[in-house]
């Protein structure tokens, strides 16, 4: 694929994450998409003629824009432990989980809307599952690496906690987080 044509491709993607943080999975059209992205009509069914292909490429990108934020979270955390320890390290994770919280709304939205829509919706049955790998990968991996490795520990029910609490901030449920907050579901562990 040319490059002109990828890019092109990331910007219909992109879009399409837009839209099912604003509208929802239903206000996901082609022409929706076109629109919004001031492509020509029939850009976007030209790379994804059917909705549920479209909505699996989606899933996909971004799955690949949550590994990306992961990696970066990784490396913060990396340095803040080296530089200043575990303890100012759970804190920086906590301010980056309620940075996201405000930052990357619409990636969190277009993942509960797509994790929503492959519970109903047989052509996208493993999108639920690889999205909600993909964002809880860092709060899973900082957990494990605070827990020191113990399995025992209830990692999944401190990732799907920070989950909750953010999704309620983020559909304006709830207030925002703290980093008290967040912080104390991390310490919780320790």
């Amino acid at each position: 694929m040319s490059t002109r044509k990828q890019a092109r491709r990331v910007i219909v993607l992109d879009t399409v994450i837009k839209l099912l943080a604003s509208r929802g999975l239903e206000g996901v059209t082609h022409r929706a998409i076109d629109e919004l992205a001031e492509l020509p009509q029939g850009s976007s069914s030209y790379y994804f003629p059917k909705k549920a292909q479209l909505l699996v490429e989606t899933s996909r990108h971004l799955a690949e824009l949550l590994e990306k934020d992961c990696d970066e979270l990784q490396v913060g955390f990396a340095e803040t432990v080296a530089k200043e320890g575990v303890d100012s390290a759970v804190d920086y994770v906590a301010r980056e989980v309620i940075s996201y919280a405000d930052n990357a709304r619409d990636l969190f939205l277009a993942r509960m809307e797509l994790t929503l829509a492959s519970a109903r919706r047989e052509e996208l049955a493993d999108v639920g599952e690889a999205l909600t790998a993909a964002a809880r990968r860092p709060i899973e991996f900082f957990l494990q690496l605070i827990s020191e490795g113990h399995s025992s520990m209830p990692i999944e029910t401190c990732a799907a906690l920070i989950d909750g609490i953010s999704l309620m901030y983020a559909t304006g449920q709830g207030p925002k987080p703290t980093t008290t907050q967040i912080a104390a579901v991390f310490r919780s562990i320790l």
